[in-house]
């Protein structure tokens, strides 16, 4: 049976800087350790002092590196993840852009540290080649859970009257970081471009966090609702009362949540980025849209062609069961008994 240590150092850094969301690696790695352990991969989370044949790193903090840094001396298997492009510092942290480059060079390190780089998307993987990090690379995406995601309506009309919609409402919904990379501004702006649809509510799930910008410092939140953070153990609540789910980031490495809320039955209307280019597809498995007008306009058509919405519901669905979590733990494992046995050509 190969064995894996998985290290985040998440927990690590709670007790230093208190944040509510983990984000999608918070929330994606555990679920991977226990779809491996389910198919014959013994897992250690967090713990790199342990025993194992593969150290899996899925961040580049201080003590990952440091890790990282002793398992490529001792020639032994590193698998590291880039989870995270240095270009996503950039519309999110405090100085971000003045800090880009340093974190940039910082990440081309730590990624040449891996006897193989994983990337969740083609993107990841062209990114992090052009700014020279090495390889050998595999795509190997983050992967949904499709058991844990799946529409319950009682939760979802618990949601709803906690905002006080009725029945008859729509609700057009986004989760993330209430940050300006997510694309918060759009959203706003899309919002007061409905204004005259007094049965359309707006709402934006989740906070800020310490060292990252608040949009709200700097803008109004117009017609748009925006309750802060969900615990994500009520997320599956928040997708399943929404109509229509809106995901206007700027950049992203993969993007957690829209397969989520696919995952749960929305529909799906995107921004039109590099990172979904010949994979996530134009009227099979959403909408796309590059400007507020355009994200207005699109939106408007799903909201009041009924026949759109259910075809995009469904091809929602498709998109979030290719990528199920279970061929997401197959892939690691075949990864990482190939590195065991000396039959990665890395």
């Amino acid at each position: 049976m190969v064995s894996v240590c998985m290290l985040t150092e998440l927990e690590r850094y709670r007790t230093i800087i208190p944040f509510k969301n983990p984000g999608g690696m918070g929330t994606n790695v555990p679920m991977v350790a226990k779809e491996l352990e389910r198919i014959g991969c013994r897992v250690l989370l967090n713990e790199p002092k342990g025993e194992y044949d593969v150290l899996h790193v899925h961040s580049p903090l201080p003590d990952s590196f440091m890790w990282a840094l002793r398992r490529r001396r001792t020639g032994k298997p590193l698998v590291v993840h880039g989870r995270h492009l240095p270009e996503l510092i950039k519309g999110g942290f405090r100085g971000g852009a003045w800090a880009y480059p340093f974190v940039r060079a910082y990440s081309v390190k730590f990624y040449n540290l891996g006897t193989v780089v994983v990337g969740a998307t083609p993107y990841v993987v062209k990114t992090l080649a052009k700014d020279g990090v090495r390889g050998p690379f595999k795509v190997i995406p983050n992967g949904i859970n499709r058991e844990v995601f799946v529409k319950n309506e009682a939760e979802g009309a618990k949601f709803r009257e906690r905002l006080g919609l009725s029945k008859t409402d729509k609700l057009v919904l986004s989760v993330g970081l209430r940050i300006p990379r997510k694309g918060v501004d759009t959203f706003v702006n899309m919002a007061s471009k409905l204004a005259d649809r007094k049965d359309v509510k707006f709402v934006w799930v989740g906070a800020s966090e310490v060292l990252l910008e608040d949009v709200l410092d700097h803008m109004s939140p117009g017609n748009v609702l925006f309750p802060g953070h969900v615990p994500f153990s009520e997320i599956v609540g928040v997708y399943s009362a929404a109509d229509v789910f809106v995901f206007p980031t700027l950049a992203e490495s993969y993007g957690n949540v829209m397969f989520e809320a696919a995952s749960c039955g929305c529909p799906l209307l995107i921004r039109d980025i590099p990172v979904y280019e010949e994979w996530v597809y134009e009227g099979e498995h959403c909408l796309k849209a590059r400007t507020d007008d355009e994200f207005a306009q699109k939106l408007r058509m799903m909201l009041d062609d009924s026949s759109l919405r259910s075809r995009l519901v469904e091809g929602a669905r498709l998109l979030a069961g290719e990528h199920d979590i279970k061929k997401t733990a197959v892939m690691l494992k075949e990864l990482y008994e190939s590195l065991t046995s000396g039959r990665h050509g890395a």
